[in-house]
């Protein structure tokens, strides 16, 4: 297997091998100096700010803030700022289960209709077979359906009454394919096997022991704290710009967590410590094995071989990804929301992690070459130029992504005009799975909102083709095909969510 580290030029393996500390993380300071590499791969990746903690032996050895809440002030960071972790949460919505299963309340092997009898999938077969475990291991084989729920302004449970029209693309356990309303399920499940909302669960449960207490699930209590980081979007030209939190209360136990980097740095000393946490048992040992035991193969390519570059093997535990890297097992799981990138790492068989949060969308490089990084330092030996290394890996991908859109560009035809009056393209479509989407014509120009966070123009493409542009979401862009039907009226509208979904016109 060609690593990058075979890649290096001998002169440069040299150079690390003398930079690198001759101990590891027990003898010499493997930390000297790392806030100065912080803050050059921060320029590296255009970050704003990051919060920071590594434990070592069941303690806090580094902790620290780095750069500002916005980009446009001067107010710093520190290891308590607040950020959203994203789908970090997921291995909390795993241990409440878990506790669940230590309690004897709930078995990881029942069936989900056993507890959740409403709990209903478009597969008959998979909706009376599903288990507990199937919900956080990303093996259902359900299409990932994130519209749903992101931006819908739907409730939880309106959330999974929808997933019953939810595409079933793989048989169930035979493929990885991640999925967010699985964890809403599981989330749901808690509710009902403990008497508890998954909020309140988590909150008393395994916030309140760890002394998180600064912590939310919701985004409403953010706004009663202080030292709380803004989160920020990279437009296509390299400008940072702050965007508002992104309120996915609705999806919660798969990643609304708001924390500080100090706080999540006490779940890892939970985690390290087998479920133990200063003395007090919170999670059986045997519980905490299981959630980092690998229940699904993951095939190492497209963006899971950039963030795990140098892995062997790739596997899913319990809201845990299971990477190696330099023949040691690594537990890490990454949280992306608008504007925050977060990773939780562990090394359990060196008793040391950490956890990094930034308010920056995407910055999946940044964190993975850090934390790539963070085990060069701790285990001594040989250190890589991992910001370079990432740095050349993202300007491939950023190559194909420019690439795909110069061919959707060439793809256009031109001196064509819409088949009809563009106010006979207005009106509200509908899909059983993401809901309406409705058209207006106003002054000669076409808009559509969905859910409650798309809403933009619509720029004639070609034939009955627009592109529309949604606001405040990056200038994200879609394309809209509307279909006309044998009457010479509109019938169908096509949107490119997730593939091509069919909107009836009502």
């Amino acid at each position: 297997m060609l690593r990058i580290r075979d890649r290096l030029p001998a002169a440069a393996a040299v150079l690390f091998l003398v930079l690198a500390p001759a101990t590891s993380a027990y003898g010499q300071d493997p930390l000297a100096g790392l806030d100065e590499t912080i803050q050059e791969m921060m320029q590296d990746w255009s970050v704003p700010g990051v919060g920071i903690a590594i434990v070592q032996g069941d303690e806090i050895t580094f902790a620290k803030g780095f750069g500002v809440k916005n980009v446009g002030g001067s107010d710093p960071i520190d290891e308590n700022t607040i950020f959203a972790i994203g789908s970090s949460s997921k291995a909390f919505t795993a241990a409440a289960v878990a506790m669940l299963v230590d309690e004897g309340k709930l078995s990881w092997d029942d069936r989900v209709v056993d507890h959740l009898p409403t709990f209903q999938l478009s597969d008959p077969y998979i909706t009376r077979d599903i288990r507990i475990r199937d919900l956080m291991s990303h093996n259902t084989g359900l299409l990932r359906g994130d519209r749903i729920w992101y931006a819908s302004g739907r409730t939880r449970s309106e959330v999974l009454e929808r997933v019953r029209h939810q595409a079933v693309t793989f048989p169930l356990r035979s493929t990885f394919q991640y999925n967010n309303t699985t964890w809403i399920a599981a989330g749901e499940v808690i509710e009902a096997v403990s008497g508890m909302s998954w909020d309140d669960f988590v909150a008393a449960r395994i916030f309140k022991p760890l002394g998180m207490t600064r912590s939310t699930t919701l985004i409403g209590p953010l706004a009663r704290l202080d030292n709380v980081a803004e989160p920020h979007i990279e437009t296509p030209d390299g400008e940072l710009l702050t965007v508002p939190y992104r309120d996915i209360d609705n999806a919660g136990p798969a990643g609304s967590i708001n924390s500080s980097a100090m706080q999540v740095a006490q779940w890892v000393r939970l985690q390290l410590g087998g479920g133990e946490y200063e003395g007090e048992r919170l999670i059986s040992e045997a519980a905490v094995g299981e959630m980092h035991t690998g229940q699904m193969l993951i095939r190492a390519e497209g963006l899971w071989s950039f963030v795990f570059p140098e892995s062997d093997f790739l596997q899913y535990g319990l809201g845990w990804f299971l990477t190696d890297y330099r023949d040691i097992k690594m537990v890490s799981h990454g949280g992306n929301i608008d504007g925050m990138t977060a990773l939780v790492v562990m090394v359990p068989e060196s008793d040391y992690g950490w956890v990094i949060l930034t308010n920056l969308n995407g910055a999946n490089g940044f964190t993975s070459a850090l934390a790539h990084h963070l085990v060069d330092r701790l285990e001594g030996g040989e250190r890589l130029p991992w910001s370079e290394m990432m740095k050349e890996r993202w300007a491939v991908i950023e190559e194909q992504t420019r690439a795909q859109a110069q061919q959707v560009e060439e793809g256009r035809v031109a001196g064509t005009s819409p088949s009809l009056a563009l106010a006979e393209y207005a009106g509200t479509y509908e899909s059983d799975m993401y809901g309406e989407i409705v058209v207006t014509e106003a002054d000669g120009v076409l808009r559509a909102s969905f859910g409650a966070g798309f809403e933009g123009t619509l720029e004639h493409w070609h034939h009955d083709t627009f592109r529309s542009t949604w606001a405040g979401i990056a200038n994200q862009r879609e394309f809209l095909r509307f279909e006309i039907g044998t009457d010479g009226k509109v019938a169908v509208l096509h949107a490119e969510i997730e593939g091509s979904v069919a909107f009836t016109r009502r």
